[in-house]
């Protein structure tokens, strides 16, 4: 399978679309956690990453799959969950307390909101064969 089938296939499921983005989100928000919390035990890099980084990624994903699939209710909460999972489960999540989770839903839910401005509903999308056949009609030719 090459890499534009699997992203035509990807692009095409939302649960298999909303798995990807949130495999990725998570993978890179577990490398902040252990590059700023676990090797570099320097408050810049944390700040940094949890203040600048993380919320530029949450609203990336947000906005991405909303922006193809529309709103879809399993995302946004499922993105929550995870960070409230991890302020109960890492240990080290617990220095940034609640702002983890607040800093989290905020950029979720913005990052929904304006997603579902640009969003496309699937059944209004045009393939390039489609856009190719529709003619110019001029308009004074009426």
């Amino acid at each position: 399978m090459s890499v534009r089938n699997l992203k035509i296939k990807i692009e095409s499921s939302p649960l298999l679309c909303a798995a990807v983005y949130l495999i990725l989100w998570q993978g890179i928000t577990a490398l902040m956690w252990l590059f700023t919390a676990r090797l570099w035990v320097l408050y810049l890099p944390f700040i940094l990453s949890f203040t600048l980084i993380y919320p530029i990624i949450t609203c990336w994903t947000g906005f991405r799959f909303t922006r193809l699939f529309g709103v879809r209710w399993y995302l946004p909460f499922v993105m929550i969950g995870a960070s409230v999972a991890e302020y109960l489960f890492v240990s080290d999540a617990t220095a940034v307390v609640p702002n983890f989770i607040l800093l989290t839903v905020l950029s979720v839910l913005f990052s929904v909101g304006i997603g579902s401005v640009f969003a496309v509903p699937q059944d209004k999308k045009k393939s390039k064969k489609e856009i190719k056949e529709e003619k110019y009609k001029k308009i004074l030719d009426d």
